[in-house]
């Protein structure tokens, strides 16, 4: 999602956004939630449209209902915006770059993230089936930050994380939302095709191994 301002999606992010749908489309969404930021909920209606147009798509035999929301706690890119610091460069450059904002921008982005983790948790513990699938879409600071929260760490760890836009994470709960998470999988891309981040250096310029 854009670092600041409240835009639509641009030509790349339409495109990520139809890529993360099709992907989602093996499994039977029942909730997606974002924040209100105009990016977010663009990205957030794809899914759900590729998801009710699953039986059309030869995805499923029957047609999905998929739950929308828009949480004004998931929009984190208010917080961002009070750093003094050009991390909007920070962010598509570097790892860690959250660990270069002020303390009292990430003790805000930490907070807010919190009440963020508590709704995810909500939504999941109002299915009543095992397989209850939601989907939260926002900032990747906002998706760094609650998985620290899943991990019960600190605001200090959050520099240790670092995700692309048009990734996907995925948290499991195998003894329900009351339970632990377990993160299964971060920042994962090979669904962007030509915008995939590579899991390894290259070793093309290398003279060995």
């Amino acid at each position: 999602m854009p670092y600041t301002g409240n835009g639509p999606l641009n030509m790349l992010g339409n495109i990520q956004a139809q890529k993360i749908a099709e992907l989602l489309l093996d499994l039977k969404v029942n909730t997606v939630i974002s924040g209100t930021k105009m990016a977010s909920v663009e990205t957030a209606d794809t899914i759900t449209k590729v998801q009710e147009a699953a039986d059309c798509l030869g995805a499923d035999c029957i047609p999905r209902y998929v739950e929308t929301k828009q949480i004004p706690d998931l929009d984190v890119e208010s917080i961002l915006t009070q750093s003094k610091k050009d991390a909007s460069g920070l962010q598509n450059v570097s790892s860690g770059w959250l660990n270069r904002l002020e303390d009292d921008v990430t003790t805000s982005l930490w907070d807010q993230s919190g009440k963020s983790w508590k709704h995810l948790l909500y939504e999941l513990s109002k299915g009543s089936d095992q397989d209850n699938v939601v989907i939260a879409v926002g900032h990747p600071a906002l998706h760094i930050a609650m998985m620290g929260h899943c991990l019960n760490l600190t605001k200090e760890w959050l520099g240790s994380f670092h995700l692309n836009a048009g990734s996907i994470s995925v948290i499991d709960f195998p003894d329900g939302p009351s339970g632990t998470g377990v993160i299964r999988c971060i920042n994962y891309t090979a669904h962007l095709g030509r915008w995939s981040i590579p899991i390894t250096r290259s070793t093309q310029a290398d003279e060995e191994y």
